[in-house]
């Protein structure tokens, strides 16, 4: 098993949601000791597309840039190599443990995993460390329930507001999921 814990995020065409919440997570961890990789694939995506033009915008506002995004198809490997899948709609689940049925337990919707992963308890391993994190993202798979789970709104194709509430969303539920992670601080 690899040292770096492997983050995926995925949405549908990986020119908005999930590109934007791969922006804002690596900002999030950049400081952090914990070895993590970020990455984000769409479940119908864009190949080789930029980030949506209100999408950039929104993390413009944040302080944050995300030009140099390109659309990437979600494929087997990217489902098998990670250790944790983020979706934005339960949806992209579906097709992400479809590609890859073992990752069943390593895939949540991201608002899903941050109330999860907000209740998980790992006080036997030492912070930041990879093991902890792979215990936290098992402690949230025993503990999920057969209820829908929670979905991020998509906002491509509406206003630029709704591009600016999506990534505050974003941000919201990604402190919460990383911070469980990274134990803590």
């Amino acid at each position: 098993m690899s040292s770096e814990f492997r983050i995926l995020l995925v949405c549908t065409a990986n020119i908005c949601r999930s590109a934007m919440a791969e922006v804002i997570a690596r900002a999030m961890l950049h400081s952090a000791s914990l070895p993590v990789a970020t990455s984000s694939a769409g479940v119908r995506a864009l190949v080789g597309h930029p980030m949506a033009p209100h999408a950039v915008a929104a993390l413009d506002r944040l302080g944050l840039d995300g030009r140099a995004h390109r659309a990437r198809l979600l494929e087997p490997a990217l489902v098998s190599s990670a250790d944790l899948l983020l979706t934005m709609e339960n949806a992209h689940r579906a097709t992400a443990v479809g590609l890859d049925a073992a990752a069943a337990r390593r895939t949540f919707t991201l608002p899903e995993f941050a109330a999860l992963a907000a209740g998980a308890s790992q006080r036997r391993y030492r912070s930041d460390t990879t093991e902890r994190a792979r215990a936290i993202v098992e402690s949230a798979a025993e503990r999920r329930d057969a209820r829908p789970a929670p979905e991020v709104y998509d906002p491509y194709g509406g206003p630029p507001e709704g591009y600016a509430t999506c990534a505050k969303t974003l941000g919201e539920a990604l402190s919460h999921a990383l911070a469980a992670l990274l134990g803590p601080r």
